[in-house]
């Protein structure tokens, strides 16, 4: 099998289970919606769980794993498994040390953290000691994402990658449990104790799982540490840029709260217009990325830079194949969308309105965070982490002056957009982020964007031509905006999603795309089997 289809394989797989996994994901945050709505034990636990989930960004998603990976693999490749297996280990313990001293300082200063990220909840009573309290409640979840995050570097390196993307689905599994069974039986709805206990429950079951797969593969927990292991210091060169790099990303979250927090409800509007923009990312962008870091890290060990830029442009078309569509009818469907998942009794027609317009702005900058997720790995592989994080700071620059001018200095924005400026803010940080990192990896990768990858983009956006047409007639109906009717809203909803992916890969086939053609071989393969 050839490196791009066996990472295309990877990514699929990935995918599924990721969508699965996203799906929980939507189903939580309309039970959250629908009971907390946009109150204020909503905005709290929101902040609350952004520290927490910081640090699972940043061993998960980022500055961890993604140092890891290319280290543990060449040691895998030259050393064996026996010696991989040693840095394996002594990562561990230096992780499991590192995060508990974390824990206990997050516990303890979480008033000052709370004052700092979300100053304006000062404004209300009683909204910044909910937050604190939540915040201590919730911050030993990071203790069981360390670990999580090593079995998820560690399998990855094998190409194992079931049981890491299908970790997700059982926190939002616990949290949906809890808020309905928990809130129920013991009246814990006005202190949001039971969004912590699902929290604290599904990191317990994300870690318990990923155990008889890292046995399998030879990983015993044994007390191993060796300061001295040489892989251990070419993961911790590249891990101190990348690591910031995860921290220059969560500051612009940080930065986006401290805007949003003296907008009432505005902290709940954007986590909701993020969560949904999180599912084509995470489906598509994330998992491309994930699967396809290891091929990266093994072009790079053999020094083929040609096979690592071939296969970058692979991804890279792949993912904006899959992601153009999801991007223009979370554009074009916002508010029907909204409607369905989120609109009930206590989140009424107003939070639909106003998630709509934070949703509008992300989703327009969500191809950049796509490409981006596949990009940054490759300079990863070639030991280059010091690139994407001055690109990122560089972006972050941005974004902060644009939430300071669009909710602080323009009148405009800050009177049409308000907390929805920081989304504007956003998309135009991440779309000079995206540039900057093509343009400099451009300079290292000969053969790095091919005329295929704008042919292909226009294709996309042309086989997208009957959902923009659709939409027009569909998301102009007033049901989007009366209370209930919820079977009619999900029968027109689903119609639209059928109608709109079928237009879309007719055109594509019409158009010969060559994604298209791979997804149909990959399925015909699955089915024989």
């Amino acid at each position: 099998m050839s490196e791009e289809r066996e990472v295309a394989k990877s990514t699929a797989l990935i995918s599924g289970l990721t969508m699965i996994s996203r799906v929980l994901g939507m189903v939580r945050d309309m039970v959250i919606a629908r009971i907390y709505s946009a109150g204020a034990i909503a905005d709290c636990f929101f902040v609350a769980f952004s520290l927490p989930a910081t640090m699972a960004r940043l061993l998960g998603d980022g500055g961890f794993t993604i140092s890891f990976v290319p280290v543990f693999t060449e040691e895998l490749e030259k050393k064996g498994r026996q010696e991989a297996m040693k840095l394996a280990y002594t990562t561990f313990w230096i992780a499991l040390v590192f995060i508990l001293v974390i824990t206990v300082l997050g516990i303890i200063f979480a008033p000052w953290l709370v004052r700092i990220i979300a100053p304006g909840f000062g404004l209300e009573s009683g909204k910044m000691e909910i937050a604190t309290r939540l915040t201590r409640q919730i911050f030993p979840y990071t203790i069981l994402v360390c670990i999580v995050a090593l079995a998820m570097g560690i399998l990855n390196s094998f190409k194992h990658f079931a049981m890491p993307a299908l970790s997700p689905v059982l926190l939002n599994l616990s949290m949906i449990a809890s808020v309905l069974i928990v809130n129920e039986r013991y009246d814990f709805f006005s202190k949001g104790m039971s969004l912590v206990i699902g929290v604290l429950a599904g990191g317990i079951f994300q870690v318990l799982v990923q155990v008889p797969t890292l046995w399998r593969y030879g990983f015993r927990f044994r007390a191993y540490f060796d300061l001295a292991h040489p892989g251990l210091r070419k993961m911790g060169q590249m891990m101190g840029v990348s690591v910031f790099g995860v921290m220059v990303y969560q500051l612009n979250v940080f930065i986006n709260t401290f805007f949003v927090s003296e907008f009432s409800g505005g902290r709940s509007y954007i986590y909701y217009a993020d969560r949904l923009v999180e599912l084509p990312l995470a489906i598509f962008g994330i998992a491309l990325g994930t699967a396809i870091l290891p091929s990266f890290s093994r072009y790079s060990a053999h020094q083929d830079l040609k096979g690592l830029a071939k296969t970058l442009n692979f991804g890279l078309n792949f993912v904006l194949f899959m992601i153009v569509p999801a991007i223009i009818g979370l554009i074009f469907f916002r508010l029907p969308i909204i409607s369905v998942i989120y609109q009930g009794v206590n989140f009424t027609m107003n939070d639909s309105l106003k998630t709509a317009n934070a949703l509008l702005f992300y989703s327009l900058g969500v191809w950049a965070s796509a490409g981006l997720r596949v990009i940054v790995p490759s300079y990863y592989s070639l030991k280059d982490a010091r690139t994407p994080v001055m690109a990122s700071a560089t972006a972050m620059l941005v974004n902060l002056v644009g939430c300071w001018l669009f909710t602080k200095e323009i009148s405009w924005t800050r009177e049409h957009l308000g907390f929805a400026g920081v989304c504007l803010a956003t998309m135009i940080a991440s779309i000079i982020n995206f540039f900057i990192h093509i343009l400099l990896l451009r300079r290292k990768l000969p053969g790095f964007i091919d005329g295929s990858i704008f042919t292909n983009l226009a294709k996309s956006l042309l086989a997208c031509l009957p959902m923009i047409l659709f939409s027009f007639w569909i998301a102009d109906k007033e049901l989007w905006l009366e209370p209930g009717r919820i079977w009619e809203k999900i029968g027109w909803l689903g119609l639209s999603i059928l109608f709109s992916g079928f237009f879309y890969f007719a055109l594509a086939w019409l158009l010969g795309m060559p994604e298209l053609k791979w997804l149909k071989e990959f399925i015909q393969n699955r089915s024989k089997r």
